[in-house]
């Protein structure tokens, strides 16, 4: 067992749900997952997804890992959480469970007397994410988001663990790689909390706006295979992929207004501090303001809704 998930025996793949069952908010709700033990001992690896219920490429991954790897070729014991926003999946909750409406990758490590998603992520983290060796998280962009491929990961100031974690991004085959630094990061995100207790964690995006496309979910089932070879989890030598560009940092751009965003820029490309990368209107057509790039660098992601209310996230430009 790990927390609540039975592990099948050696050279066996099982699947199951779990729940957390000593909190009758958490559980009401059942969570699927997806075990394979291998025949040789190895590390532990765990593979999430869904921490926001509509990026439907990274959940669509997990499950495609989940059935199609080869108990027979793993060392180690990988476990496959395909749906960790079990309440706001079938909702298509954009950001947000709909429990308490808070972003349960912003609540980490929790508090076992916290609102729902605070106490999600206490239980998910000590119960279980801190019994792995490694750990990497599937995103997408969210339902009103596009964006073009990338890692996230963290620096811990452990050589050892760190030089995992930069194994396992290198590995990916993203084009770009934010490394985030505690006044960097998104507070509470699941893969930067599970780095700094002591797991070799990392985040990987690829696809977005509710779809669920071939070439994006095939990113993330390559990329985590070749992550799992590297690591010696999965037999078979990895494939040389070039490591990613590390961008010097993540600045998410936000409406000074609310109205209609007309964005002027696409995911991957390059601006230069200054440029125009989008114009707010009202509902009647006039200007509201001229939204610049403040950095040069390159477009990561960016919020396909136009409707867009004061302070809303508008699309993040990773420096170059």
């Amino acid at each position: 067992m790990i927390g609540a998930l039975a592990i099948p025996e050696a050279g066996k793949r099982a699947t199951g749900s779990f729940t957390f069952a000593d909190d009758p908010g958490l559980a009401k709700y059942q969570w699927p997952y997806i075990a394979i033990r291998g025949k040789r001992d190895g590390a532990s690896i765990l593979i999430t997804a869904g921490i926001h219920a509509a990026e439907y490429t990274g959940i669509e991954a997990a499950i495609r890992l989940g059935r199609t790897i080869d108990p027979s070729e793993v060392r180690g014991t990988i476990v496959i959480i395909p749906l960790l926003n079990r309440p706001g999946f079938y909702e298509r909750s954009i950001y947000v469970n709909p429990e308490d409406n808070d972003n349960l990758n912003r609540l980490f490590p929790g508090d076992p007397k916290g609102t729902w998603g605070q106490r999600f992520a206490h239980h998910l983290l000590t119960e279980i994410v801190t019994k792995f060796d490694h750990a990497i998280d599937l995103h997408a962009g969210d339902l009103i988001e596009d964006l073009t491929p990338f890692v996230i990961y963290r620096e811990t100031g452990d050589a050892a663990r760190d030089a995992k974690i930069v194994a396992m991004a290198n590995a990916y085959g993203a084009e770009w790689a934010v490394k985030s630094a505690p006044t960097g990061e998104r507070p509470g995100s699941l893969y930067a909390v599970a780095a700094i207790s002591g797991v070799a964690a990392m985040l990987a995006e690829s696809g977005g706006r509710g779809l669920l496309l071939e070439e994006d979910v095939t990113r993330h089932v390559r990329g985590v295979t070749n992550i799992l070879r590297a690591i010696g989890i999965l037999e078979g030598a990895p494939d040389k992929v070039a490591p990613p560009t590390v961008v010097g940092s993540f600045d998410w751009l936000r409406s000074p207004a609310e109205g209609m965003f007309h964005c002027g820029v696409r995911v991957g490309h390059r601006v230069r501090v200054g440029d125009i990368v989008g114009e707010l209107t009202d509902l009647v057509g006039q200007p509201i303001a001229t939204v610049r790039a403040p950095i040069s660098g390159v477009v990561l992601f960016v919020v396909t809704s136009p409707a867009i209310k004061k302070d809303g996230l508008l699309l993040a430009i990773g420096a170059l």
